[in-house]
């Protein structure tokens, strides 16, 4: 187990998979998943791309190739519940979870089985953090590349019919028949290795490596690193302090003055919650659902971080106001992101404050609402790189200023 560092947990369809949890009756027919914002095929099954239908098709032309072909209507907030409830599930397994989108994630497997019984008690604990229903598939191996093509590979390893393990003596030959399209690179990078014929990775892998870098630049780069065998780290979302408060109704709500009414209920249990007390938040994120699970979501960072009634309200009410909702609301939920414990703004009123210091704090506090309102830092400083190059672009460099 010493070479097997990464883990990839993989819901193959994730959108289709999530909707034939709900209907098993549909398993093994042609099925597809409407796109919610065009009407193309978002995710197929097996039998319906056995029929010709692939994802990002017209649905009339996939329903020309399928007269059987059942189309479901996606469900997004759905999805993406599913989705951050396996991550949360994960992250209470091991300590390092990389999401990679909608029922993929990487974790970080190195050292923990010495937690379990067996390799295979520590592959059984992490596909039991997504629902069985989904049929969520595990790869593990000495990188993350091949973990997540191992994660997508069909068939049982001797361990647990879901999962496949790559031993780094088996590398070369797993990863010599796998198709560029299982590439983690953009769609034109692809296209271009298929328009001159490397159609497979041990083709692309006998290529010079100078010869790819020069053709694709950065991309390139990261690329002759995979097939190198690099093992790129895997990268934790990440962590902050949330409070969350939501409300279901019965019957869902039509008019704007009862989705108002809703979301002032759901502050006020919101600010009477414990954990909120003695803290002020930096963000606020309001979310209204449909029954057919469309979602609407509106994500304001406030200009001071607090946590009073009437600051959060004023705030709420006219993204309310204005919000385009894509249905009656069924679901109503307010979150405050970034708690941190409240202080006080009288520093200056102390004799031994200096001006300076209370200058640094407004400009520390300025930075950190830019890194919550972008998620990054906006402001750098230059720092001495090269100052000997005769070239001046290269005596400095512009980094993030933490």
């Amino acid at each position: 187990m010493n070479s097997h560092h990464f883990g990839c947990l993989v819901v193959p369809r994730f959108p289709l998979a999530c909707e034939l949890g709900d209907r098993p009756e549909l398993w093994g027919r042609p099925v597809v998943v409407a796109h919610p914002d065009a009407p193309v095929v978002w995710s197929a099954s097996p039998a319906a791309s056995a029929e010709g239908v692939v994802e990002g098709q017209r649905l009339t032309e996939a329903m020309g190739r399928c007269p059987s072909l059942v189309v479901l209507d996606a469900r997004p907030a759905r999805y993406e519940a599913r989705d951050a409830a396996i991550l949360d599930a994960l992250e209470r397994v091991v300590p390092g979870v990389e999401p990679a989108g909608l029922g993929v994630a990487y974790v970080d497997l190195a050292g923990l089985v010495r937690c379990y019984r067996s390799p295979a008690a520590l592959h059984a604990a992490l596909l039991g953090c997504a629902p069985s229903e989904l049929r969520p598939r595990l790869g593990v191996g000495p990188t993350k590349f091949v973990a997540g093509l191992a994660a997508l590979q069909r068939g049982p390893d001797g361990h647990s019919r879901n999962v496949r393990v790559v031993d780094e003596t088996e590398v070369a030959a797993f990863v010599t028949p796998v198709p560029v399209t299982a590439l983690p690179v953009e769609a034109e990078m692809i296209r271009r290795l298929r328009l001159v014929g490397i159609t497979t990775v041990g083709e692309l892998a006998a290529l010079p490596r100078h010869a790819l870098v020069a053709q694709f630049g950065a991309q390139g780069i990261r690329l002759v690193a995979l097939l190198d065998g690099a093992a790129e780290p895997v990268r934790p979302r990440p962590r902050e302090e949330r409070l969350r408060e939501q409300l279901a109704f019965p019957e869902p709500l039509t008019s704007r003055e009862a989705v108002l009414a809703a979301a002032a209920q759901v502050l006020r249990r919101l600010l009477r919650h414990p954990r909120r007390r003695g803290r002020v938040a930096r963000q606020l994120v309001v979310r209204a659902e449909t029954e057919q699970g469309k979602r609407w979501e509106s994500r304001v960072t406030l200009r001071h971080a607090r946590c009073d009634h009437d600051g959060l309200w004023v705030t709420l009410a006219p993204a309310l106001e204005r919000a385009s909702l894509p249905g009656p609301v069924s679901e109503l939920s307010v979150e405050l992101r970034g708690l941190r414990p409240s202080r006080g703004w009288q520093g200056e009123l102390l004799p031994t404050r200096r001006a300076s210091v209370e200058r640094r704090e407004r400009i520390e506090e300025g930075m950190r609402q830019l890194r919550a309102r972008y998620g990054r830092s906006l402001v750098g400083r230059m720092v001495p790189v090269e100052p000997w190059s005769r070239v001046p672009e290269r005596r400095w460099a512009l980094v993030e200023l933490e």
